[in-house]
């Protein structure tokens, strides 16, 4: 099991601001596809990323928004695009 570090550390060592660039640059691609997408489609995107295989993913807020967005990905060129959905809770 892992022993929990203190967060001192991770400033230190320069992982949070790792983190942060990490953030900023998806808040901006997801910015960008937004904007590439029709605003039905757009307010239902979440989050926007590349992957380790350079694959562009899309997460959606439901099931139903990620099947359209499917049919519109032609609009976003030749990258391989991955669609995946916010898991949703039920109370």
């Amino acid at each position: 099991m892992n022993n929990p570090k203190p967060i001192a550390e991770s400033f230190k060592k320069g992982q949070l601001k790792e983190l942060l660039i990490n953030v900023e640059h998806q808040r901006s691609l997801t910015k960008s596809i937004k904007k590439t997408l029709p605003s039905e489609l757009a307010k239902h995107l979440m989050n926007a990323s590349i992957n380790e295989k350079g694959e562009l993913v899309l997460i959606m807020d439901s099931p139903v928004w990620a099947a359209r967005v499917r049919y519109y990905t032609k609009v976003m060129g030749d990258r391989r695009v991955m669609i995946k959905t916010i898991p949703h809770s039920y109370e």
